[in-house]
């Protein structure tokens, strides 16, 4: 019996095209690689190789940033995934999907689909999507405010996961002797009816290995928090200070257990952007060959639309037009980012250009730049102070630094004990240490799937 090990700090790998760092395509000798399945196969595969928890694909349904200077992430991420699913065998598989633009039975189907397929390694990173022109792609003029946004991502994910349960476990009967391969006495009716979310039900498929796939959600704004507080398993965040990552961590588990929930279960996982080089110098030194990669025609472009304020209005060698910069929160999904960003600037009187230089450098997240042993180092401080669970890891260069990191700074956390040296389990639960959730059945009489009767869901 292989011995029980202890708690690890949990590892996520974010399979941004090419890396974090805009320009870092340009290495490549195919720069149409890294938008193509392979390059996250490839990725994924170091990742597992390093016993990564999870690999994580991001996705906005519209073409934002217009792709003119950078990769672009154009393959929907339950498809990739499931693609990405027999190419592995451990790694956790976190694909984003909008509650905002979604119904909430077909990605219900979609995400229990992707969970059988990997055998229990799927998650759904939910968003609730901002933007007008992401409304314009499913023929509504306008997107729901940042209000009415949340209250229909909480009954999206309500009724996600009445349709997760509509099924017991033991409905799948399968028996080849008495001929009854599903137990339809063990099915039942869903029949949520919200203010923004209504269906029927049950799914057409049989409750997934997990139980529940993982559910991972980025609150930055106060109801990005409450949803992430209410339902996430793990929670991507913003944080670049040991100390607001402490009082970020704090309120996502003090929120989650006024919901009734056990804080441990809630992983809290701020990004990392990583470089590894044999010495700090070179660390250094890799990161100014990337940084010169990134133009800076596509960053001032970039910075305008993640800021919230016209192209025109920024000038290089000024600070920004803070007259025209938008409230905290006004962006929405983009909040945390933004916050952290202004936070940046203003404290350090930041010009634009300045600002450019350091994007995709630890302007917003943390950055862990230098030897294998200064970054494992970095990792432990902020996993021994409380400050995160993990990090979300945000390579510089994809899969160069990935790579860098699995090879030289894994070990180094397993040297120090806060690490794992193999996978637990084999389903994504297993790895994070966290419980399959029950199907609700006990106790509840069902009628609806039977000879007579009408769904009532307990």
């Amino acid at each position: 019996m292989t011995e029980k090990q202890p708690k690890s700090l949990t590892l996520n790998l974010n399979l941004i095209p090419g890396g974090v760092f805009p320009g870092a395509w340009r290495t490549g000798t195919d720069g149409q690689h890294f938008s193509t399945l392979d390059h996250y196969i490839e990725a994924a595969k170091i990742a597992e190789r390093g016993l990564f928890d999870a690999v994580f694909l991001a996705d906005t349904p519209v073409w934002r940033y217009r792709g003119e200077y950078r990769p672009f992430r154009g393959l929907d991420p339950t498809l990739a995934h499931a693609a990405i699913a027999q190419h592995t065998s451990h790694i956790g598989l976190v694909a984003t999907a909008s509650t905002s633009y979604n119904s909430a039975y077909n990605l219900a189907r979609r995400i229990a689909s992707l969970d059988h397929i990997s055998n229990g390694r799927a998650a759904w990173n939910i968003v609730a999507t901002n933007g007008d022109d992401v409304a314009q792609n499913f023929g509504l003029e306008y997107g729901l405010d940042h209000a009415e946004r949340y209250r229909r991502a909480h009954e999206f994910v309500e009724a996600v996961l009445r349709l997760w349960d509509s099924w017991a476990d033991d409905a799948w009967v399968a028996n080849t002797e008495t001929g009854v391969y599903v137990d339809n006495a063990r099915i039942r009716d869903v029949d949520y009816a919200g203010e923004y979310v209504t269906v029927k039900g049950p799914l057409n498929l049989p409750r997934s290995p997990q139980g529940h796939p993982v559910l991972i959600q980025a609150g930055s704004s106060a109801d990005g928090i409450g949803l992430a507080s209410r339902f996430a398993d793990a929670v991507y965040t913003v944080q670049n200070t040991i100390e607001t990552a402490l009082a970020f961590r704090k309120k996502i588990r003090d929120l989650a257990t006024g919901w009734g929930r056990d804080p441990d279960t809630v992983k809290v996982l701020p990004g990392l952007i990583t470089i590894v080089g044999d010495t700090e110098e070179a660390a250094r030194r890799r990161e100014r060959e990337l940084q010169e990669l990134h133009t800076e025609h596509y960053a001032i472009n970039a910075l305008a639309l993640q800021i919230g304020v016209p192209v025109e209005a920024l000038e290089l060698n000024k600070e920004l037009p803070w007259d025209l910069v938008p409230p905290d929160g006004a962006l929405g999904a983009s909040g945390g980012h933004f916050a952290a960003l202004i936070a940046s600037a203003k404290r350090d009187s930041l010009t634009v250009r300045q600002i450019i230089a350091r994007q995709g450098g630890g302007l917003t997240h943390i950055s862990a730049i230098g030897s294998a042993e200064q970054v494992a180092d970095q990792i432990e401080t902020w996993y021994r102070a409380g400050a995160s669970d993990g990090f979300n890891v945000m390579s510089a260069a994809l899969p160069e630094v990935a790579e860098n990191f699995v090879d030289h700074v894994v070990p180094l956390l397993q040297s120090k004990g806060i690490f794992r040296t193999e996978y637990p389990g084999t389903t994504l639960r297993d790895t994070l240490g966290l419980p399959r959730p029950a199907d609700g059945w006990e106790g509840f009489i069902n009628t609806a799937r039977g000879p007579a009767g009408e769904a009532a869901f307990s």
